[in-house]
């Protein structure tokens, strides 16, 4: 199954949030419904993890602007529309409008200094 190259390792800083968008030319045919495709990634207890940045609660991006992220005191994920909080190993909403939902994870892989994604 074929990586998208995102971001080189040191990118990733533990705790911190990045958003990033997968060109549409990069896209497996089995993504066309999901385009554009934007990505939260972050690295938590030193593995990187990703999301689709999609809010379950009603479909919008969690940012408040481009790759801008809300936090809380415990560097959880704040959706900047509703308020929803998302602990960051499993993406799952501790807090909000959508509680105990998940957002839709993503494989990502981290090898050579460099993080990617699987597009399948």
């Amino acid at each position: 199954m074929p990586y998208l190259f995102l971001c080189d390792s040191h990118t990733l800083t533990e705790g911190h949030y990045h958003e990033f968008r997968i060109p549409l030319s990069d896209l497996p045919a089995d993504w066309a419904d999901l385009r554009p495709v934007d990505l939260i990634v972050t690295r938590h207890q030193g593995k990187p993890k990703a999301w689709f940045n999609v809010c379950p609660h009603q479909g919008r991006p969690l940012n408040i602007a481009p790759n801008r992220f809300l936090t809380d005191e415990n560097n959880q994920l704040v959706c900047c529309v509703h308020g929803a909080v998302f602990e960051p190993n499993q993406g799952q909403c501790v807090s909000g409008p959508c509680l105990n939902a998940h957002l839709k994870a993503v494989k990502i892989r981290e090898d050579n200094g460099q993080v990617s994604v699987q597009l399948s």
